[in-house]
């Protein structure tokens, strides 16, 4: 689920990392032959500002550690419903930037990134059959991501206003790709230990199949998410401030 995550931070970082409109960032020049890698050194400096939504003089967006999900609801028929609340994940802010690929002529940036652990938590609700076994149950529940991947393309555009032409992100494109994954749901079964215990080894046998069914809803809340913070800290600002093509 985090997916958290994940993604969800790269490209925050790349709203705001490119722009001299925060007095903690530090601009890079769009003419620069190692564009990825002054972007890169611009996130990892202003990690906190990312976690706690914060870049000064005024200028905010919503902090991404921990970052919050009020709800998620899937439906899938009887096979597969579930409802979850309150879901809250931490350690989004420690993601690694492996890569990322500038295309300034198409206005577009495609970035590869890892988050190497993040723990979700909140509360669920789940009617779900695998195999032969069907598993039900309603309450708090944990989950632990480890090394997960997104691949993201991140596309803008020009809005003319007032005289200027203000840059504006079109919605990110995520992929997001699950590696381990454990989960715990207390009160499976009415709470019975050993049925609980059953459930949620019959559930991390593949938790895939799990996140799977999440996956879609998870990544259009962090599509909307993501657009909304690119968009709040570059507001007002034109291609020119954010991507200067001379030095930086």
């Amino acid at each position: 689920m985090n997916s958290l995550i994940s993604a969800l931070i790269v490209i925050a970082s790349l709203g705001v990392c490119l722009a001299d409109v925060a007095p903690v960032l530090q601009v890079c020049s769009r003419n620069d032959e190692k564009l990825g890698e002054c972007i890169t050194k611009v996130v990892d400096k202003i990690r906190p500002n990312i976690a706690n939504g914060e870049y000064g003089g005024g200028r905010t967006a919503p902090k991404l550690d921990p970052f919050s999900i009020d709800k998620l609801d899937i439906d899938n028929g009887p096979s597969f419903r579930a409802k979850m609340r309150n879901v809250t994940i931490d350690g989004l802010s420690k993601f690694e930037i492996q890569k990322i690929r500038p295309d300034i002529p198409n206005k577009r940036f495609y970035i590869t990134a890892k988050v190497p652990s993040c723990l979700v938590r909140g509360k669920y609700e789940l009617n779900m059959n695998i195999l032969l076994l069907k598993i039900a149950g309603k309450g708090n529940f944990n989950l632990t991501l480890d090394d997960t991947l997104v691949n993201m393309k991140v596309q803008y555009y020009l809005e003319p206003k007032d005289g200027k032409s203000l840059l504006k992100f079109h919605p990110v494109e995520l992929k997001i790709k699950f590696d381990k994954a454990v989960f715990y749901l207390q009160n499976l079964f009415g709470g019975d230990p050993a049925l609980e215990r059953i459930g949620n080894e019959a559930i991390n046998a593949n938790p895939h199949l799990l996140l799977d069914e999440v996956k879609p809803a998870i990544r259009d809340n962090l599509r909307d998410t993501l657009t909304l913070i690119s968009n709040s800290v570059v507001e007002g600002s034109e291609e020119d401030e954010l991507l200067p093509k001379g030095k930086a």
